[in-house]
């Protein structure tokens, strides 16, 4: 077993990272959504805070000078840092000039970013967390594994263990006493602190002011007690006003874990003057990030605010947690800052464990294109390995694909239990199958089926259809010619997005060109492959003229109408919503609808429909560990529910599904759309001869 898959599968044997996980991702949910009840459309605030945002960066440098000159004319000392070592060297001399040893410290990602602690601990100094999580993963020798929330991964009992061996005494696993006892701890810590460091949220340009959210109070004791306090904020940060900064904590809060407010937001726009001699330094990180603003696509990580919610619903982050996911930053938003802030080794690193699933989008406050952002990430890292790198041109080139499927069908198995050596875990949590016959192509031009000719529909079957599963093709011609919709071709290449996930973005472009010169523009091109589907989505961008891009959902519906579907399938039936189809297109609706028009259908819903199953094409081959741990989350969801049918819209999430279904035993039979209708239809047949 290759080492990664091992030190992964260690980190899901943690029971205690699991209940702490599992028991925090499912408050916060919950308590994000009652909040968002009372705050009106999340879109509308969405494109607010984007715009505000937006306005901000482009401005920020002048916006900066006027924050500038506001602190010193004020007597604070205003410092931009190019870069870490800057910045570090600039509050360690701060911090000495005081003659005192003791550091208190807010919650901080931008000092965890430059390893700030460490540094002023190598000057002598001692510096205490003064954040609860802070403190906890401090005492325990760990970094922080979420932006909001850095202790996620502890359960009470773990904490009550930590500070048990740091005081040297039994301590309960109370959170109440808990807290209790750190504050009284951390009390004196406070005041005998010589200088204290905070973060700022956000900064406003016109006073200028800057803004501190905490739940602890921990944040004004850290910046008014010690005799020099020292603000260090990312150049990112800066709103152009007081209002744009009050309209962020309006969605902040309520994004991140649920909360209407925070328990305490600080202002400071001044030293704080109760001791005669206090200082107050800002100090500025710029670290990469005016250069990321020249990057059209990097640039959109400069809106985030870092609420975390996309950690929250992340499923790679629930099951792993942040300390394997991330580097500093974490997640795949984490990716990206990595990439703008430091090496784009590690920044690799934590994209390649993106399954791409866009759950992140459904929930950013900025509108943050996170799946783009891990892409531009490998793009930029020259991101594929030997193995993907041959993976991605076999599959995009037509003829290699071919003749690799058909090698498959000739001399593998129809199905495969149990691989040998290292490989086996890949058959660990799935029964892998072979290609199923001959090309769908092949059948569709027997059957007179042209290029381009003689369809009120043109299809696009995609290279799963064609060489893995063409029944699924043969289903959905069968199913339209039936519901009198002829089919045309088109002259096919790969959609590309294998090459666009690794980050080949120059191959993904050759192959969107072909697709773009081969698509027939009067008739509607009709997709069976959802992740076929969002790729030409992503042609839209350069491309005029292209004709509406379907799923087979839509076609079926417009074609219905309001009348029933003429077929029945006395069935529990759920519905698998593939990432790319749902959140990466949009389509979320229709695919129910058309199920509960088909009679004698029992249709189980829930959050379950909506989970990503894991596959994400190569991710259940590059990541077993991970792919399977989601996985089994789907699967005992539908054997609790106990489902029948699972219909979905895409042959990779097919692959990983059945092969799930099939080694855990479960007597679900997973179809695609086309598939179960075509079998819906020929029941009705029967049943009305």
């Amino acid at each position: 077993m290759p080492p990664r898959w091992e030190r992964l599968r260690e980190v899901l044997k943690d029971p205690i990272m699991k209940e702490a996980l599992e028991r925090a991702m499912t408050r916060f949910a919950h308590a994000r959504g009652e909040a968002l009840v009372g705050l009106g459309d999340f879109q509308d605030w969405s494109k607010r805070c984007r715009d505000l945002k937006e306005r901000a960066l482009e401005g920020a440098d002048d916006l900066w000078a006027q924050v500038k000159k506001g602190v010193e004319s004020k007597g604070g000392h205003f410092y931009m840092a190019s870069h870490g070592d800057e910045a570090r060297k600039y509050i360690g001399e701060a911090i000495l000039d005081t003659g005192g040893s003791l550091v208190v410290k807010g919650k901080s990602i931008t000092s965890e970013e430059i390893h700030l602690n460490a540094y002023l601990m190598n000057l002598g100094l001692e510096v205490v967390e003064t954040d609860l999580g802070e403190r906890i993963i401090q005492l325990a020798g760990e970094k922080p594994s979420h932006l909001i929330v850095p202790a996620i991964h502890k359960t009470k009992e773990e904490v009550a263990r930590i500070f048990s061996q740091f005081w040297g005494r039994e301590v309960p696993d109370d959170p109440y006493l808990i807290t209790k006892e750190v504050r009284k701890d951390l009390r004196e810590k406070f005041l005998k602190a010589s200088a204290g460091i905070t973060g700022a949220n956000v900064v406003s340009a016109d006073v200028p002011a800057f803004f501190l959210m905490t739940n602890e109070g921990n944040g004004r004791l850290c910046s008014t007690l010690p005799q020099v306090h020292v603000i260090i904020t990312g150049w990112e940060k800066i709103v152009e006003n007081t209002e744009d900064a009050f309209t962020l904590f309006d969605i902040l809060p309520v994004n991140s874990v649920g909360l209407k407010y925070s328990s305490y937001l600080s202002v400071f726009t001044a030293p704080f003057p109760w001791k005669k001699g206090r200082t107050w330094h800002v100090v500025v990180m710029d670290n990469g990030r005016r250069k990321a603003a020249e990057d059209p696509v990097l640039r959109e990580a400069l809106r985030c605010i870092r609420c975390g919610a996309c950690m929250n619903v992340c499923p790679v982050y629930k099951t792993v947690g942040g300390h394997t996911f991330s580097h500093v930053y974490m997640g795949g938003i984490g990716a990206a800052w990595t990439a703008i802030t430091g090496d784009l080794r590690d920044a690799k690193e934590v994209a390649s464990m993106c399954t791409g699933c866009g759950t992140c989008l459904e929930v950013c406050p900025m509108e943050i294109p996170i799946p783009r952002l891990v892409e531009r990430v490998k793009e930029l890292a020259h991101g594929e390995g030997p193995a993907e790198s041959l993976a991605v041109r076999v599959l995009s080139k037509r003829r290699y694909l071919e003749s690799a499927a058909g090698m498959t069908s000739l001399f593998a198995p129809k199905r495969v239990d149990k691989l040998p050596g290292p490989a086996s875990y890949l058959t660990e949590f799935r029964v892998l199958e072979s290609p199923q016959g001959p090309p769908f192509h092949s059948w569709a031009r027997a059957q007179g089926l042209e290029v381009g000719e003689g369809g009120k529909v043109t299809l696009y079957a995609g290279c799963m259809v064609d060489y893995f599963y063409p029944r699924i093709g043969r289903d959905a011609v069968r199913l339209l010619k039936a519901l009198g919709i002829p089919v045309q071709l088109m002259k096919e290449e790969c959609c590309g997005i294998p090459a666009r996930v690794v980050g080949d973005w120059e191959r993904w472009e050759k192959l969107a060109i072909q697709n773009v010169d081969g698509i027939p523009a009067d008739k509607p091109l009709l997709f069976l492959c959802a992740t076929c589907l969002s790729g030409f989505y992503q042609y839209r961008d350069g491309c005029s003229g292209l004709p509406p891009f379907y799923d087979l959902s839509q076609v079926i519906l417009d074609e219905v109408g309001d009348s029933p579907f003429p077929g029945a399938f006395e069935a529990r039936v759920a519905y698998h919503f593939p990432c790319h189809l749902e959140r990466h297109v949009g389509i979320k609706e229709e695919p129910l609808k058309l199920l509960e028009k088909v009679k004698g259908v029992d249709l189980v819903e829930g959050e379950k429909a909506h989970l990503c199953c894991g596959g994400a094409g190569l991710y259940g081959f590059k990541f077993p560990p991970i792919s399977g741990e989601i996985l089994k989350k789907k699967l005992e969801w539908l054997e609790r529910e106990k489902v029948d049918v699972l219909v979905t819209s895409c042959p990779s999430c097919i692959m990983q599904l059945r092969g799930g279904v099939e080694r855990m035993g479960l007597p679900v039979r997973v179809l695609h759309m086309a598939t179960f209708l075509i079998e819906a239809w020929r029941r009705g047949e029967k049943g009305n001869g």
